[in-house]
């Protein structure tokens, strides 16, 4: 008789669990390609001898790039495999860090960071992951799982923006990119290497083409998917509501004359709703429920963006901190399992990357006319009703889209007992 650790051992075996660990870490470090610099921003400034407006132009074209990469890399994770999209990736950021750390003209600091480095990233975070996640677990766990290891990026906030940042009163800026890139290309770059040799580059057999054969065929097919383009279409309010917190909300809270320590606070609790609030929904997405957390991800952010818009005072600041952190990853985990459920294996990647782009657009978007409706109206209120308003009609639109369905009862995406990796050793 099979006893449940054995059973366990078979569902999880050790190859399986190293490929997910290094994905969170490759994950939480690919992170530190953004918060490094959002850490150590006015240094660089003044180290290049740029005003803030004019050194923005580097984490603008950062943001323009990763709007063309994201289905590129897509593209690449379905035809060589997400390990060595991740493998070359991490070399990448490991040789653009120490680029950047090491140069001296400003122009060529924003084409390294803004195009080399937001590929590198690109190329560790959501789109390979998820296809990652795809090639190892069932079914009944990919949900689950892509929110632990995208979980990585939170992590990351939430740990090495305090190590950047104590870091930064104590050695430059450019000797923590040294060291960083050092890390990525001496521990992290043979990880992934060793996990690229043993993971196949294709789907396992298991997993049967349905696809059209050609590149014109596929593309074909995935642009006119309905599906496709009305998540890509909510998945534009995902960004166009993120980018006020990464860009507008703290400036937003201090015209307001909320108290530093409270904006603090709201901020932990929206890392810590972001982490739990995703894991639940994976689970939940694992379970069927795909369309209803869908819906309700992005019901949470409208509600939240609405309340922000009042008066805020401490305790709305801390309720929409747990608001919007619940809802943050939520709409990532449940679009992102929505696309590997529905769409062939050999595309997966790309439609994921296409609906990335639609997330850039509106996070591009949200943050170059917030700071212009700030301008002319010396107020953010209208772009956060704005952002609330776009949350509700990505709301419906998700909402008149068929849902995806239960998982399949016989599609594991490897043969029962088998692990891809060490399959393939």
């Amino acid at each position: 008789m099979t006893s449940r650790s054995e059973a366990g051992a078979r569902s999880f075996p050790k190859g399986l669990v190293l490929a997910a660990s290094l994905g969170f870490v490759v994950c939480l470090l690919g992170s530190a390609l953004k918060n490094t610099v959002q850490v150590y921003f006015e240094p660089m400034a003044e180290t290049f001898g740029q005003h803030r407006g004019s050194f923005a132009l580097a984490t603008t074209v950062f943001a323009v790039t990763y709007a063309f990469a994201a289905p590129l890399t897509g593209m690449l994770a379905d035809r060589i495999g997400p390990a060595r999209v991740l493998m070359t990736g991490t070399c990448l950021a490991g040789v653009s860090l120490l680029l950047c750390a090491n140069l001296s003209a400003f122009p060529a600091f924003v084409a390294v960071y803004g195009v080399l480095v937001s590929f590198a990233y690109t190329m560790l975070s959501y789109v390979p992951i998820g296809v990652l996640v795809d090639r190892l677990f069932s079914d009944g766990k990919k949900g689950f799982f892509y929110a632990l290891l995208t979980n990585g990026t939170a992590a990351g906030f939430m740990l090495l923006v305090p190590l950047w940042t104590w870091l930064g009163h104590h050695t430059d800026w450019q000797y923590v990119l040294d060291g960083l890139g050092v890390l990525l290309l001496v521990v992290i770059a043979p990880l992934t290497v060793l996990l690229a040799r043993r993971m196949p580059a294709r789907a396992p057999a298991a997993r049967a083409a349905t696809a059209p054969g050609g590149f014109g065929a596929r593309w074909r097919m995935v642009v006119g998917s309905s599906v496709l383009w009305r998540l890509a279409g909510a998945f534009f309010a995902c960004g166009a509501t993120m980018a006020f917190i990464d860009v507008h909300m703290l400036t937003y809270l201090s015209d307001m004359h909320v108290d530093s320590g409270v904006s603090s606070l709201s901020l932990v609790l929206l890392g810590i709703c972001e982490i739990i609030g995703s894991l639940i929904a994976g689970r939940l997405c694992d379970r069927g429920f795909i369309k209803r957390v869908l819906v309700g991800g992005y019901a949470l952010r409208a509600i939240s963006m609405f309340l922000i818009a009042v008066h805020p005072n401490a305790t709305l600041v801390l309720v929409f901190g747990v608001l919007f952190g619940a809802s943050y990853l939520v709409t990532v985990v449940a679009t992102s399992v929505w696309v590997l459920r529905v769409f062939p294996v050999e595309v997966k990647g790309v439609v994921m990357g296409l609906i990335w782009t639609a997330h850039q657009i509106g996070a591009a978007l949200s943050s170059q006319l917030g700071g212009m409706i700030f301008d002319r109206e010396h107020s953010y209120v209208p772009l956060i009703i704005t952002s609330g308003c776009v949350a509700v009609f990505a709301m419906l639109l998700v909402a008149t889209l068929p849902s995806p369905g239960e998982p399949p009862a016989t599609t594991p995406a490897v043969p029962p007992a088998a692990d891809p990796v060490e399959e393939a050793a």
